[in-house]
């Protein structure tokens, strides 16, 4: 797939794996249009490179999807749609984590990228066009101390699965990016034993993959938890939550 000239839409791009997306898509000639909550954060991202806009969109937010999808379509449509925006808490259920944060992390996580391809994906069916949906690794086993996000990205592999086939004979690409843990705030919670792969590193293999037409992206540790989940997921689950 060549890239340039593409109009891409990134959901939590004003930082993280986001903005290191919207950075070397850009380079590429694509036309990226980076989402969040934090207009100052989004402009602040957006200022580096005259291929990349912002739009205040909140993924929880049904109107404001709705007004991104509009703002794309005058703008003539989306070719990318990357579904990234993500929060993480890692919590003990047994003392008391608040629910709000627990659900809002679900309307985040999981109604959010469902959210965008229902609205979205009407104008992609008109022209070739993808829908990457950033998971993680953690989708083949859970990390027990972040529970909900853990289940979220088992979630939205398995959607984004079902949508591969669902449009398999449309001209509507789906792809799932799986990364390992990346260097960035969002991965502070997690187990300090944990490999670390630069956010740089994770975007060269997902632009790889778009050009090389790759529907599953699993980079570094990813590639192995695949694995290991198959082989021996028991034992997966004992090594990953060891120290939790």
């Amino acid at each position: 797939m060549d890239l340039n000239g593409k109009r891409i839409v990134i959901t939590g791009g004003g930082s993280g794996i986001g903005l290191a997306m919207a950075r070397s898509l850009a380079s590429e000639g694509a036309h990226v249009v980076i989402t969040g909550r934090d207009q100052t954060k989004l402009a602040a991202a957006a200022s580096h490179h005259a291929n990349i806009s912002s739009q205040v969109c909140d993924v929880a937010d049904e109107a404001a999807v709705v007004a991104l999808r509009d703002a794309m379509d005058a703008a003539g449509g989306t070719d990318i749609l990357v579904n990234n925006a993500g929060i993480m808490h890692a919590f003990d259920v047994t003392q008391g984590f608040p629910l709000e944060k627990q659900l809002q992390e679900i309307d985040i996580d999981v109604s959010g990228p469902v959210r965008l391809v229902h609205h979205f994906l009407p104008g992609m069916l008109k022209r070739e066009s993808v829908i990457v949906n950033v998971s993680s690794g953690l989708a083949y086993a859970p990390y027990a101390a972040a529970p909900v996000y853990s289940a979220s990205k088992a979630f939205l592999h398995s959607y984004t699965q079902s949508l591969r086939s669902q449009l398999a004979n449309t001209s509507v690409r789906v792809v799932e990016l799986l990364p390992p843990v990346v260097d960035t705030p969002l991965a502070a919670d997690l187990d300090p034993s944990f490999p670390r792969i630069s956010p740089e590193k994770l975007v060269a293999a997902l632009i790889k993959g778009l050009k090389n037409n790759t529907d599953e992206i699993a980079p570094g540790q990813s590639a192995q938890l695949k694995l290991m989940s198959r082989l021996a997921p028991g034992l997966l689950f004992q090594q990953m939550n060891k120290n939790v």
